[in-house]
């Protein structure tokens, strides 16, 4: 057991968090801006009133089918300064990402919604660490990693670990056997999706779920992502700056077609090496001006370029459409932050509009390498092999994206991130969605005492039981709390939409967010009445 300082703990998991990796893909680069949001909102917390977090280990089979035989190490934080016999156990995933980086602020913050779980239910508090994630990996994790390594990266094998770590677990002389106490999760976006797996498929091991913003249904095509964005943007009044936006990556589109005129406007954005690039790999650039919409809705990035745009406005109006396109083509060239945003995300070096000073280095703009960080590394592999989630241009009259954003684009990432992938017959051609979907239920799992969470223009929405896209079920969302041990109709999903909000959004300090997570609380109070015989302790709020 380790016994962790949290006052000097969290500093250094906010510098951790501002970090700069080379070579991340979006996954990554999001949830640096969430953890750095998760600081903002709770650096208000009684520093006097920090409990003590132990560090933990356990030991986990690799594989589960017995295929490989081996075992690995999984992290995993505790506190129990709350915590009374026959209280609840809380437990908060982390998910794709590192469990020790910034998370444990969940767990000690008495600004967090989860601290406050701690507090009331006098519950257990645990924060769990995915496989391949983090410090708890089977193999290290690399450009080097083969796929004969990355294999048993799979959804069933993580959901076993959970299972098999929760009825083996013993805290000091307290009842904590799944059997004996309530084990209750808690998770928003991937780890959301798990929260609801687990309940649905490990009943017996958890009892009560709380999924925030959770993509439960595996799909290879996801460019609903983008039109989100676009819906979210016109929402709150930049509607000309996504009209300005698919004015330029039209005008963009019409120069990659051709190689000198690719080459010359790649320059233009870029600077010299630029031109180097693929006509795929410049488009991911283009998009990397959205890729903290999920986080922040419109952030400062956003609302920068945009200002940006409108700035440039005046004198455009009477200009032939692609005329306009070139217009506002160039303005998002000289824009200054663009060529920082694509070094900073690529961990290559672009110079921008901007020749870099006499003597300088030559830069060395590149845009098509694969990915070399860790956390992008694993995800790639698990939606690559498993969950789809292609995030391809919303193409069409809302584009805020180029076309060579394509789905053929997406899955040659794949490809391109893990090349014996293909030869040693471990990638799959296409992402197995179907066969993950028959394991999981996707949209159509009900599993009882599980609340479901969405922020009206997530774009991870659009694959979550609170989706309203054509090709979704548009179930019917309720607010009125299920019969503990029964699931909600077909038709119904017990949960709440969070209005004007994005990705994640109740698990921050707002109002709606507190309104939402006091909701889940509500129910949690009536569904442990349910558990076991005798299970009658009253939860008071200190």
């Amino acid at each position: 057991m380790v016994k962790l300082n949290l006052g000097i703990f969290l500093s250094v998991a906010a510098l951790w968090s501002s970090t700069v990796f080379a070579g991340r893909g979006m996954r990554e680069v999001q949830i640096e801006k969430e953890l750095e949001k998760l600081e903002e909102d709770t650096a208000g917390f009684r520093a006097a009133a920090v409990p003590t977090v132990s560090w933990e280990n356990v030991s986990l089979p690799i594989d589960y089918s017995g295929n490989y035989y081996g075992n690995f190490t999984n992290r995993y934080w505790v506190v129990d300064e709350y915590y009374e016999p026959g209280g609840p156990i809380f437990v908060f995933d982390t998910g794709e990402s590192n469990g020790g980086q910034g998370y444990l602020g969940y767990l000690t913050r008495n600004t967090t919604f989860f601290n406050r779980y701690l507090r009331e239910f006098k519950g257990l508090g645990i924060v769990w660490e995915h496989r391949y994630y983090g410090e708890s990996l089977p193999f290290p994790i690399s450009l080097n990693t083969t796929s004969e390594e990355m294999q048993y990266l799979t959804t069933e094998n993580a959901l076993k670990d959970f299972d098999v770590f929760a009825n083996q677990f013993s805290w000091k002389n307290s009842t904590v056997s799944p059997k004996l106490a309530p084990w209750v999760v808690v998770g928003g976006s991937y780890p959301g999706m798990r929260a609801a797996f687990l309940r649905h498929l490990y009943p017996d091991t958890v009892y009560a779920a709380y999924a925030a913003s959770p993509p439960v249904q595996a799909q290879v095509d996801m460019s609903a992502y983008y039109e989100q964005v676009y819906r979210g943007l016109v929402n709150y009044g930049l509607s000309n700056c996504t009209s300005r936006i698919k004015l330029a990556v039209d005008y963009i589109d019409s120069q990659l077609a051709y190689p000198a005129a690719s080459a010359k406007i790649k320059q233009k954005f870029l600077g010299r090496t630029a031109e180097a690039n693929s006509n795929a790999g410049f488009a991911d650039a283009l998009s990397m001006v959205l890729w903290g919409w999920q986080s922040g809705g419109v952030d400062a990035t956003i609302r920068s370029f945009c200002d940006h745009l409108d700035a440039s406005a005046p004198g455009s109006e009477t200009l032939a459409t692609r005329e306009k396109g070139k217009h506002f083509s160039n303005a998002w060239a000289a824009w200054p932050p663009f060529s920082a945003i694509v070094s900073s995300y690529t961990g290559s070096t672009c110079e921008g509009a901007t020749p870099l000073p006499d003597g300088a280095p030559l830069p060395d703009c590149r845009l098509d390498d694969r990915f070399t960080g860790t956390l992008s590394i694993s995800w790639t592999w698990q939606y690559c092999t498993e969950w789809g989630f292609f995030q391809s241009t919303n193409a069409g009259p809302h584009a805020v994206g180029s076309k060579y954003n394509s789905q053929s684009h997406q899955q040659e990432l794949c490809y391109r991130q893990f090349p014996d992938g293909l030869s040693s017959g471990l990638l799959p051609r296409r992402p197995r969605t179907a066969a993950i979907n028959a394991v999981t239920g996707g949209w159509h799992m009900r599993p009882s005492n599980t609340f479901f969470t969405e922020g009206e223009f997530d774009p991870w929405r659009t694959l979550s039981p609170l989706s309203d896209e054509r090709f979704s079920p548009r179930f019917e969302v309720s607010a009125e709390v299920p019969i503990c041990g029964v699931p909600t109709g077909e038709r119904e999903v017990f949960g709440k939409l969070l209005k004007e909000a994005e990705h994640c959004y109740d698990f921050r300090a707002s109002p709606q967010g507190d309104e939402t997570t006091a909701m889940f609380a509500t129910a949690l109070r009536g569904w442990l009445k349910c558990f076991g015989r005798g299970y009658r302790r009253e939860s008071v709020v200190v």
